[in-house]
This record gives structure tokens, C-alpha cells and sequence, in this order.
């Protein structure tokens, strides 16, 4: 118990060192109070994790943040895959302008950009 509570005086010396070379290496005064505020935040978050970990709310506010940062990622990945799929549109349409060729089966490709194939065989008959 006195090891969990040296650690937890420890680190929010830690963070109070490092918040105060913080606001001295931010050139100017507009951003310091930006900075204030957020590592005033965080060490209130600090402050309370002892608590949240006696009433069992840390494993939950863990999980509220990891819920949060996943739908965010999950996010990030449609709109890069929506992304992909316009540029490869639009490259697949210049293509089809450049070209002007039909495929090799003499269907043409319709307005979905789809091909056909007639059979696959894989493997040795």
C-alpha cells in the first residue's frame, strides 16, 4: 500500500516537473495558457486514478477510452478506403478514355467497371 502510494506521489512530481519546463519552452505567451489548461486536466486525471481504481472505474474508464480511440481509427480507415476507391475510379476511367480498346472476350465494360470471365480453371487437368 505505502509502494503504491510512493509511486503515485513520484509520478505526479513527474508531471508537474515536466509541465513546468513545458510552459517555459513554449515561446510566447498565447499557447501557455492552452498548455495550463490541459496539463491542469490531465493532472487532475492523475489526481483521481487512485480513486477510480479503489471504486473498480478505472478498468471502465480504460474501456470507455479504448471504445472511443477504436471507433476513431475505424473511421479514419473508411474515409482512407472511400479515398482509395475515387482514385481508382478516376484512374480506371482515364484508362478506358486513353485506350478505347475492347476486352478480349468482345464484351464491352459497362458504366461499374466490371469485367467478365467466362471460365477459370486452376491447377492441371
Amino acid at each position: 500500500m505505502l509502494e503504491q502510494l510512493y509511486e503515485w506521489i513520484r509520478s505526479i512530481a513527474y508531471f508537474m516537473v515536466f509541465s513546468a519546463v513545458l510552459t517555459h519552452v513554449i515561446p510566447g505567451q498565447a499557447y501557455r495558457k492552452y498548455i495550463r489548461f490541459f496539463t491542469g486536466l490531465l493532472l487532475v486525471l492523475l489526481l483521481l486514478h487512485p480513486v477510480m481504481e479503489m471504486l473498480g472505474m478505472g478498468e471502465e474508464f480504460l474501456s470507455v477510452y479504448r471504445g472511443t480511440a477504436y471507433e476513431e481509427e475505424l473511421r479514419q480507415i473508411r474515409e482512407a478506403g472511400a479515398y482509395l476507391e475515387n482514385i481508382g475510379a478516376e484512374s480506371s476511367s482515364q484508362e478506358e478514355a486513353g485506350l478505347g480498346e475492347e476486352e478480349e472476350t468482345g464484351e464491352e465494360e459497362g458504366d461499374d467497371n466490371r469485367i467478365s470471365v467466362e471460365e477459370i480453371r486452376i491447377g492441371q487437368e
